[in-house]
C-alpha cells in the first residue's frame, strides 16, 4: 500500500493545500520559514485514527465562518491488498485507488475507490441519491404531506423508517392516473432507500476495515532530543524508547543480557551488535571515526561514543553528533519495523554542517527502500539534484494561504533559493578555477542536457559547464571568468533572446562569435529542438497533459542516462547527428584555443 496523494483544508494556514501527488520513497517540501510546512506535516500526523485533529488547527478567520479543518488521503492498494479486501467484502475489480477524508474533529469518510467505481454489486451511490431526489421532488407536489428531505439522504436508516411507517394523503385535485404513478413511485422509493441502506452498511463496514488495516501510521519526528542514557539499569532498558529501537537496528537482546545469562554467550554477544552497528553506521556518518560501543554488567548497561582508543559518555559529544546518532536510531528503527508506518520529518539536520546533512539525505534514501518518507526543508543539501522530481514547494500567500506547488520558476527567489542551489544555479556552481574549457549555458535544463548528451557520447574531452541564473545574466558570468583568467564559450538557444544574448557578449565583453554556439545550429528553437521528433515526444514533451518543467523532464533524462535506463543506441540516427555536431563545434573551438 502506497499514500498516492493528500490534500489538506482550512487548516492553520492552509485554506486548501491543492492535490499533492507523493513519491513512492521520497517527497520533500521545500519552502522558506513561515511557509507552512510544519502544519502540512501535523494534519497528516492528525489523520492518524488513534488521533483527533487539533483543535488549534482551526484558523482564527475561519472560526467566523464555521469552517473546520479537513484532510484526505489516497491510497494506492497493491494486488494483496486488493485480495484480502475481496476476500472480506464484494468488492468489483476495477477498485484500486480509495479516498478517505477526515473531518474534524475525527470523522472519517469514504469518498471514492476509483474515478466512476464504487463499491459492492450495487449501483452507484451517488446515482441512487440523484434518482431519490427526483422522486421527491416530482411527487411533493401531489401529496399532502411527504416527510422526506434531502437531509434524510445522510441518514438512511431514519429515511427507511420513515417510509415504512408512511400514511399516504393525496391532495384532492390528483386524478386517480396520477395516484396510481405516485404509489409506484413510492414503491420504487422505498427499494432505492433499501439499496442505500444497505450500500451505506457496507461502507461503513468497508471504512472500518480500511481504517484498522491499510490507513498508515504517520509518525512525525520534530526533533531528535532524546539522547542515549551513560547507563540504565538491564531491568528498565527494554522499556526505554531510544534503546528499544536501538535493540531493532543493532540485533541487541534483552534476554541475553540479563544477569542469569551464560558468560560466553553474553560476550559473543556483545561483540557481535558493536560490529554489526559499527559497520551500518559509519555509511551515514563520515564525519569522524567515532563510534557506539555498548557493554553491560551485572546490573547495567552502558552507552559509550569511542574515538579511536578513548571513550566518552554520549552527552560529553556535541549536540550535532548527539542529535545525528538519535536521528539514525529512531528513523532506522521505524523503517525496519513491520509497521504501515508514513514517516514524516520536520526540518532534519537544521543546525549541522553541509557534509553532515548530506549523510542524513543519504540515510533518508537508504530507509525509504522501506518506508515512505516526507520531511520539511529550506536547506539545499537536502535536495538532490537527481530527484528534482520529487520536490513540492510550499508557498504561503496571503489571500491563498499555504498552498503545494510542482517545482516551477514562478514561485519567488526566497522559496526556489535552496533548490536553485541544490542544482547548481548559483554563480558558484560549475565556475572551478582549475578547469579549462569553461562552457557558460542558459539555464540547469540546458546543463543536464548537456553532460547527459556527452556522457552518452563518452566524450573524455575536459569540458566544465557552467549554468547561468536565469536569461541575460550570461555576460555577468562570462565577465567573472576573464576575471579569473579563462576564455570561456557560450552556447545559447537559437531564438531570439539567444540572439540578443549573443550580440551582447560580443559588444560588452568583445567576445569572438566563433566563441559563441547557437542550438539547434542549422535552425530557429532551443536545445531541445535537437531531439528529432519521434525522441522529442519520449524526452521533452512539454504539453500540458504531461505538464513537467523543462528542469524537471531534464533532470528525468540524465538520472536515467546516470542509471543506463537511457543509452545512445535508445536515440534516433538524426538526434545522435545532432548531439555528435555540437561536441565537434566545442572541439574545434578548444583546439583553436590550444593552439
Amino acid at each position: 500500500m502506497k499514500v498516492i496523494k493528500f490534500r489538506i483544508k482550512n487548516y492553520k494556514s492552509i485554506y486548501d493545500s491543492g492535490e499533492c501527488y507523493l513519491d513512492d520513497k521520497i517527497t520533500i517540501l521545500a519552502g522558506k520559514n513561515e511557509a507552512g510546512k510544519t502544519a502540512i506535516l501535523e494534519a497528516l500526523e492528525d489523520f492518524n485514527i488513534n488521533n483527533k485533529i487539533r483543535n488549534q488547527a482551526i484558523p482564527l478567520q475561519n472560526k467566523k465562518k464555521n469552517l473546520k479543518p479537513e484532510i484526505s488521503i489516497t491510497l494506492k492498494l497493491e494486488y494483496s491488498d486488493l485480495k484480502v479486501l475481496k476476500e472480506k467484502k464484494e468488492i468489483i475489480n476495477e477498485i484500486d485507488e480509495i479516498e478517505i477524508t477526515k473531518k474534524y474533529p475525527d470523522i472519517y469518510q469514504l469518498v471514492n475507490i476509483s474515478p466512476e467505481k464504487e463499491y459492492l454489486n450495487l449501483q452507484n451511490l451517488s446515482k441512487i441519491r440523484s434518482d431519490i431526489l427526483k422522486i421527491i421532488s416530482s411527487i411533493k407536489k401531489k401529496i399532502q404531506i411527504f416527510p422526506v428531505d434531502e437531509n434524510l439522504l445522510e441518514n438512511p436508516s431514519q429515511l427507511s423508517d420513515t417510509l415504512s411507517t408512511y400514511q399516504l394523503q393525496f391532495n384532492p385535485n390528483v386524478n386517480e392516473n396520477e395516484k396510481g404513478v405516485i404509489k409506484k413511485q413510492i414503491s420504487r422509493l422505498k427499494k432505492m432507500v433499501d439499496n442505500l441502506k444497505t450500500a451505506s452498511v457496507h461502507r461503513a463496514e468497508l471504512l472500518e476495515i480500511i481504517k484498522q488495516n491499510y490507513i498508515p501510521n504517520f509518525i512525525l519526528f520534530k526533533t531528535f532530543n532524546d539522547i542515549l542514557p551513560t547507563q540504565k539499569p538491564i531491568s528498565e532498558a527494554s522499556s526505554i524508547q531510544i534503546i528499544k529501537d536501538l535493540s531493532i537496528i543493532s540485533g541487541l537482546d534483552f534476554n541475553k543480557i540479563q544477569p542469569s545469562a551464560d558468560a560466553r554467550e553474553k560476550e559473543k554477544h556483545r561483540e557481535n551488535i558493536n560490529l554489526k552497528f559499527t559497520k551500518d553506521y559509519k555509511q551515514f556518518w563520515t564525519q569522524d571515526h567515532a563510534n557506539l560501543q555498548i557493554s553491560w554488567d551485572s546490573n547495567n548497561i552502558y552507552f559509550w561514543i569511542k574515538e579511536g582508543n578513548e571513550l566518552y559518555t554520549p552527552e560529553m559529544r556535541s549536540k550535532g553528533k548527539q542529535w545525528h546518532l538519535s536521528f539514525y536510531i529512531r528513523v532506522t528503527a521505524r523503517s525496519y519495523d513491520n509497521n504501515n508506518d508514513l514517516i514524516l520529518i520536520d526540518e532534519p539536520g537544521l543546525f549541522l554542517h553541509a557534509k553532515a546533512q548530506k549523510d542524513i539525505l543519504k540515510k533518508l534514501e537508504e530507509c525509504a527502500k522501506r518506508k515512505q518518507i516526507i520531511y520539511a526543508t529550506h536547506s539545499p543539501y537536502l535536495i538532490s539534484s537527481g530527484h528534482l522530481n520529487r520536490v513540492r514547494l510550499v508557498i504561503n500567500k496571503i489571500k491563498k494561504g499555504t498552498t503545494i506547488e510542482k517545482l516551477t520558476a514562478n514561485a519567488d527567489k526566497e522559496t526556489l533559493t535552496p533548490i536553485l542551489t541544490a542544482i547548481g544555479e548559483d554563480l558558484s556552481y560549475g565556475i572551478r578555477t582549475d578547469k579549462k574549457n569553461s562552457v557558460v549555458v542558459e539555464g540547469f535544463s540546458d546543463y543536464l542536457w548537456l553532460i547527459s548528451f556527452k556522457n552518452l557520447l563518452g566524450v573524455e574531452e575536459e569540458l566544465n559547464f557552467v549554468p547561468s541564473i536565469g536569461a541575460g545574466n550570461e555576460p555577468y558570468i562570462g565577465a567573472i571568468l576573464f576575471g579569473w583568467g579563462l576564455n570561456p564559450i557560450f552556447i545559447l538557444d537559437n531564438d531570439n533572446n539567444g540572439r540578443n544574448t549573443k550580440q551582447k557578449l560580443i559588444n560588452s565583453l568583445s567576445i569572438k562569435e566563433n566563441r559563441i554556439i547557437l542550438l539547434p545550429q542549422n535552425k530557429e528553437g532551443e536545445i531541445e529542438n535537437l531531439f528529432s521528433k519521434n525522441d522529442a515526444r519520449k524526452y521533452t514533451n512539454l504539453t500540458q497533459k504531461n505538464n513537467k518543467s523543462k528542469i524537471l523532464l531534464a533532470s528525468e533524462f540524465h538520472r536515467k542516462v546516470e542509471n543506463g535506463e537511457i543509452t545512445i543506441q535508445d536515440l534516433s540516427t538524426e538526434t545522435i547527428k545532432n548531439i555528435k555536431n555540437i561536441f565537434k563545434a566545442l572541439e574545434n573551438i578548444t583546439v583553436n584555443n590550444e593552439t
